[in-house]
């Protein structure tokens, strides 16, 4: 049997200047950001939705890489390719 290489997908969440720090009750509560005060909506949390670009509910703040994670910039670059994977839109260089 051939093994298959194991995949991680990094939430664009966990690195976005947006989010809020996670607090004691994190796990008991969602996690929550400037866009999504009242709690990330879960196919924005799992990768489902290219929050790079803007969506509703968002109160017009889109995924924003954080300051201290610019050695991530290649990283981020492999969501395209979640995203087309996925179906979803992606976002082009002019909606950066």
């Amino acid at each position: 049997m051939k093994r298959q290489p194991l995949t991680l997908t990094l939430p664009l969440c966990s690195i976005c200047r947006y989010k809020h720090p996670d607090t004691l009750s994190y796990r008991k509560s969602f996690p929550t950001c400037d866009a999504f005060p009242n709690g990330i909506p879960e196919a924005v949390r799992k990768n489902r939705i290219d929050h790079r670009r803007q969506i509703s509910g968002d109160n017009g703040i889109h995924f924003e890489l954080a300051a201290d994670t610019e050695p991530l910039k290649e990283l981020l670059s492999s969501f395209d390719d979640l995203f087309r994977k996925q179906g979803l839109k992606i976002r082009t260089a002019k909606q950066s």
